[in-house]
């Protein structure tokens, strides 16, 4: 029930009868950070530490970027854009105006897209002249970041590649190692952040592990800023997680008592409003509970989706790319696989094998599913590439009688030899990978007949049409 409006007080005009006091006016209302918020932001400042109070803006920035991580993740979940739900957050952050929501606000001008980081710089602003005073680091946040190093180890398969960046802004340090995954789309598998000062340590090992492979197979090279922002930060753009949603540990009758209680307020925008905590109902709080033991992935490094807004941020200080002169597109087309099927029909280890009409077929498979499925172009498939074709891509795609397979690891492994020669690789090169793709083919049986890869490729598969007769 909204209050009665108070009615201004009477000044009598008889003589006598003294004027009413009229009553004080009520304090305004002053929104306040509700339970909800505050739960969600207690299990971040466990994890981060309090906005307010950290000591330097690389803690901050790490909060806001878990933060905005969440809220990217849940958009994923409802098919949603994130922006929308972060430029209302921003404004009920604003109506708040607390020193708490002053410090997430100045974060999320740090690490924020252009557009929310902007935003959040200037409702900070408005807040700092009401009074709310900013957090102890945000004089050392104004900082320019400065690009330190950058660093690629890669295959010559082109499997996959390790990007090393270093960055530092004022006193604070730090790396991302950000791996990109060619078998998945050119998408970030692993990311972690580490200490510069263990650069040394890290690059050595790596050529430690050089050495116990055949010379050539790795490489590791010096980047410009350019080429580190051209080769990462469209793999960032392009990865998605795919969380499993969970009970909702908010409540959602009470997300929409506070929806409707911020839609009151004037000046707030309701569609705003009702985006952002659209996004917040669908928001984990296990996301960044640093408590749970079970969690299988804690080998696998840091949380993709906490560092997003931090290593997007860190890139767009970078110079822009430098594009491929004329607008040059390399890469194959369908169009390009006759002449290429020809070719490796035509070569001497698979014209060695059987039933050509089966082993040309395997090489269109090979081919079709590298194009639609690994960034990078056929034919030159390496270990990774071949292990996804092998145990996962045709288990789940591709029907195939006993002749059929019985020849897709000859095939395989003749393209193997067949591709690695084609491009000039030395011989040792080419038995590395095909040992690595025999090794493949030792879980092939299981990977075959997996109850799920079954009933995908009989339901959205395609069948063989090439026969041994």
């Amino acid at each position: 029930m909204r209050p009665k409006p108070r009615r201004q007080p009477h000044h009598s005009s008889r003589p006598g009868v003294p004027n009413r006091r009229a009553h004080p006016p009520s304090p305004a209302r002053h929104p306040e950070l509700p339970p909800e918020f505050g739960q969600l932001f207690d299990a971040l400042d466990e994890v981060y530490g309090d906005p307010r109070t950290v000591r330097t803006p690389l803690d901050a920035e790490l909060w806001a970027s878990a933060f905005l991580g969440g809220l990217w993740t849940a958009a994923l979940q409802q098919d949603d854009e994130p922006e929308g739900a972060e430029l209302g957050l921003v404004e009920v952050l604003e109506l708040v105006g607390s020193p708490r929501t002053q410090a997430v606000l100045c974060a999320l001008a740090s690490v924020a897209s252009p557009e929310v980081a902007a935003r959040a710089g200037q409702a900070s602003e408005r807040l700092f002249h009401k009074g709310v005073r900013r957090p102890e680091w945000y004089g050392a946040a104004l900082q320019q970041v400065e690009f330190l190093e950058a660093w690629s180890v890669s295959d010559v398969f082109a499997d996959g590649e390790l990007l090393i960046a270093a960055f530092k802004r004022g006193k604070d340090r730090y790396a991302f190692t950000a791996t990109v995954a060619n078998n998945a789309q050119g998408t970030v598998v692993e990311v972690l952040l580490v200490d510069p000062v263990d650069l040394p340590d890290i690059l050595g090992e790596i050529r430690a592990e050089f050495a116990e492979g055949p010379e050539g197979v790795f490489s590791l090279d010096k980047l410009e800023a350019g080429e580190l922002r051209r080769r990462l930060e469209p793999a960032v753009r392009e990865t998605l997680v795919d969380d499993e949603e969970d009970d909702d540990e908010y409540g959602e009758d009470g997300l929409d008592q506070l929806d409707e209680e911020f839609e009151e307020e004037p000046g707030l925008q309701a569609e705003a409003v009702d985006e952002a905590f659209a996004e917040l109902d669908a928001l984990e709080l296990d996301e960044v509970d640093e408590d749970d033991e079970d969690d299988e992935e804690d080998d696998e490094g840091d949380d993709f989706a906490a560092l997003r807004a931090l290593m997007l941020s860190r890139l767009a200080v970078l110079p822009e790319p430098a594009e491929l002169p004329g607008g040059a597109d390399f890469g194959y087309d369908l169009d390009d696989l006759p002449p290429l099927l020809d070719e490796f029909a035509a070569s001497e280890d698979a014209r060695a094998l059987p039933h050509q009409a089966i082993v040309r077929e395997w090489g269109e498979i090979f081919a079709r599913l590298g194009l639609t499925e690994f960034a990078g172009d056929p034919p030159l498939y390496g270990p990774e590439k071949f292990d996804t074709l092998i145990n996962v891509l045709i288990p789940a795609r591709v029907n195939a009688d006993d002749a059929q397979l019985e020849l897709l690891e000859p095939a395989a492994l003749a393209w193997a030899r067949w591709s690695t020669r084609r491009v000039g690789l030395a011989e040792p090169i080419g038995d590395y990978l095909v040992e690595a793709v025999a090794e493949s083919f030792e879980d092939f049986p299981h990977s075959y007949a997996d109850p799920v890869f079954t009933m995908d490729r009989h339901m959205f598969g395609f069948t063989m049409q090439s026969s041994a007769g």
